[in-house]
C-alpha cells in the first residue's frame, strides 16, 4: 500500500515514546514506539516494525510491519507485512496478509454499499423478481 494515499500529512510516534490512551486524528499516523488504548483515524496508520500497538483501531489503511494486539477496521485496505503481527479480528475491504506474517484472529470483508443495492432478489422458478410476463 503507498502511505502517500490518504491526507496529506503523516505524524510520527518515535521508538522510544510510548502513549496510553484515545488517539484520534485525520491525518496519516506512523508508529515506531508503543500506543496503549484506542486509535480512531481518518487516515492511514502504519506500525513500523519496531512499533507495537495495544489498542483497537479504525483507519482507512493499515500497514502492519511491527505488532498489534486488539481488533483492526480498515475502511479499505489491511496489509501485515513478513515482519507484522496482529493478534484480533479484522474487518477490511481488501485484506492482504504477507507470507511470515502472523494473523491470529478472524477476518470479514467489507461489501461496498454499491454491492447491497444492486442485489436481485430471485424467485421461485430461478426468475428475478423484476421479471415480467407479456400477455
Amino acid at each position: 500500500m503507498d502511505k502517500s494515499r490518504g491526507t496529506a500529512s503523516t505524524s510520527l510516534l518515535s521508538r522510544n515514546v510510548e502513549i496510553e490512551g484515545e488517539v484520534l486524528g485525520e491525518e496519516n499516523l506512523h508508529v515506531d514506539g508503543s500506543i496503549k488504548g484506542r486509535i480512531k483515524l481518518s487516515g492511514n496508520l502504519y506500525v513500523g516494525a519496531s512499533g507495537t500497538v495495544e489498542a483497537d483501531v479504525e483507519a482507512t489503511n493499515v500497514v502492519i510491519q511491527g505488532k498489534i494486539i486488539g481488533n483492526v477496521s480498515a475502511e479499505q485496505q489491511l496489509e501485515i507485512q513478513p515482519s507484522g503481527k496482529l493478534i484480533g479480528d479484522c474487518t477490511a475491504a481488501s485484506i492482504d496478509i504477507r507470507e511470515g506474517a502472523v494473523f491470529d484472529g478472524r477476518s470479514s470483508m467489507k461489501r461496498p454499499p454499491a454491492a447491497a443495492s444492486k442485489a436481485v432478489p430471485i424467485q421461485a422458478g430461478g426468475k428475478k423478481s423484476n421479471d415480467t410476463k407479456k400477455a
